[in-house]
């Protein structure tokens, strides 16, 4: 038979690579007796309960996970966090308005606002070592965003962002409610946080109104299993969810949402304790916050610095020694640690990388955080427009039409409705010349409104 895909993965899996990067059940080590996933993959039955109107273990297995993680009450997503996202801001701002936005944010985000029509207002992290990642918002700022749109109708907060740094939440939230406005959370990767003490608190612990967590990044779940946490009234909700999951939700993604609740439960603190503790000894200060409104740093996170060109370590990495990383960014690598890495995986990731870094030559690095940047048109108004082809050498001070996106992290360098200045452009092309995954540009080309 010629099967592709299904050949690249026995193929892969056969390497016996070492993982540092999603998803959190790390080949399965993490999820014994997951082995047999066909075994449980059925549709609605009444045993089996319904997804979009559980009355029986569906709702039983939320229930338990609301009470676990501290909120009022928990969806299963079967989209991953991304269709939790756009439920979530649907149901905050479905209609139109203003929302008060992190800039630094996943593609997602920019798709719920070209859904809704929503206008955003938005809110810029502080950047770092020279724009090559960024820190946390000043809660000032939140205030001054909030005081200058007081028709706005909710705030949006990426905390943790892709390299594990949060910012005073709790703050911000005291913020936000003091307005009465609802905090709106994409913790799509602190699915762990609050499991341990040497852990940073939730979202939820931290006073959102709904947070999004993706299981499957850092916990024992199935790739596309997420959470939706909610402690507010939001009517809108559930008929979202509906438009945003599939309507034949798997029951391998759901079952294993219910599996990693339960091994948390019970074990997650001790669980969390063994990496986070080896990652502080090996990789010393990874627990530390930076910048100055970062209150926060994963110790599971690894943001490693590195010499040579981050892409040429990566593959250093992958190819020599065999360990795989979850991506590079302009300075460096990022590894994320879950609950089955032992002490010997931390140590073998160590010694590889200062090999490999001793061995290449030094590189440029490049910027990734998206530039500040004037909005004219929404991104609903941008994306329905009609719009052209345009090289990136000629697309400055054009409208962009379309979303500009190094991945991962996801977090896009353009959105529809930004006029594109000169050093956007000079950056954008600086990472493709890197090798940078870039989606929404092709042949050098991005689009434009006409």
């Amino acid at each position: 038979m010629n099967t592709p895909l299904y050949t690249a993965l026995l193929e892969l899996k056969a390497k016996n690579q070492l993982s540092f990067h999603m998803p959190g059940h790390f080949d399965g080590k993490a999820m014994a007796g997951f082995d047999r996933l066909l075994e449980i993959d059925t549709t609605e039955l009444p045993e089996s309960d319904n997804l979009f109107l559980p009355e029986g273990p569906i709702k039983e297995a939320q229930n338990l996970a609301a009470r676990f993680f501290g909120a009022k009450e928990t969806r299963f997503l079967v989209n991953g966090s991304s269709g939790g996202i756009l439920a979530m801001v649907g149901a905050a701002v479905g209609g139109g308005g203003k929302l008060i936005c992190d800039r630094c944010c996943h593609r997602s985000l920019i798709s719920a606002l070209i859904l809704t029509g929503a206008e955003p207002v938005w809110l810029w992290p502080e950047p770092l070592d020279g724009g090559q990642l960024w820190g946390g918002i000043d809660p000032a700022e939140l205030e001054r965003a909030i005081e200058e749109n007081p028709d706005a109708k909710g705030v949006y907060l990426t905390s943790p962002n892709y390299f594990g740094l949060s910012g005073d939440l709790k703050k911000m939230a005291e913020i936000a409610h003091s307005h009465g406005l609802p905090l709106l959370v994409d913790a799509a990767h602190g699915a762990h946080y609050g499991l341990s003490p040497l852990l940073p608190p939730s979202a939820v612990s931290c006073g959102a109104d709904m947070a999004v967590v993706s299981a499957h990044k850092t916990l024992p779940s199935v790739t596309q299993s997420a959470y939706l946490h909610i402690n507010g009234d939001f009517p809108l909700l559930d008929s979202m969810l509906k438009m945003y999951q599939t309507s034949s939700p798997s029951y391998i993604l759901m079952a294993s949402l219910d599996y990693a609740r339960a091994i948390m439960e019970r074990d997650g603190e001790r669980l969390w304790a063994e990496p986070a503790q080896d990652a502080a000894e090996i990789f010393p200060g990874q627990e530390k916050p930076m910048g100055r409104f970062a209150k926060y740093k994963d110790p599971c996170r690894l943001v490693l610095p590195t010499k040579a060109a981050p892409s040429a370590v990566a593959e250093e990495l992958r190819l020599r020694h065999g360990i795989s990383v979850e991506c590079t960014y302009g300075g460096g690598i990022v590894c994320i640690l879950n609950t089955a890495h032992r002490r010997g995986d931390l140590l073998r990731l160590r010694s590889a990388l200062d090999e490999a870094d001793g061995r290449l030559p030094a590189g440029e690095k490049t910027v990734y955080a998206p530039l500040r940047a004037q909005s004219v048109m929404t991104p609903r108004q941008a994306f329905f427009s009609k719009t052209a082809e345009a090289s990136i050498s000629q697309a400055a001070g054009r409208i962009c039409g379309s979303e500009v996106t190094v991945y991962p992290p996801g977090t896009p360098q353009l959105i529809p409705g930004e006029v594109i200045s000169a050093e956007a452009a000079e950056t954008l092309a600086k990472a493709a010349a890197s090798g940078a995954e870039i989606h929404g540009m092709k042949g050098g080309k991005i689009t434009v409104v006409l």
